[in-house]
């Protein structure tokens, strides 16, 4: 039986992937580089994301994420927690 995820916890597997790339406020990655985040969680944690406001959309890229001050510093509170 697989695991499912709540959309708070695949939200935080997308600022985890932001992390593991060392990217800071206002960097991207592209929809490629969240290979490890299962099909079935990317979209939903996308959308947490973005209702968080932890990411942002690229206006010219759909399938471009920016992360926002505020994810950043998420992102480094749950690093400083492990």
């Amino acid at each position: 039986m697989t695991s499912t995820f709540s959309d708070e916890e695949v939200g935080h597997q997308i600022l985890t992937v932001f992390s593991r790339n060392k990217i800071s406020a206002h960097g991207a990655l592209r929809r490629i580089d969240f290979f490890s985040v299962r099909d079935g969680d990317f979209q939903r944690g996308i959308n947490k994301a973005l209702a968080n406001k932890w990411i942002t959309l690229d206006v010219r890229n759909r399938y471009r994420y920016i992360l926002t001050e505020m994810g950043y510093a998420v992102s480094k509170s749950e690093t400083s927690k492990s």
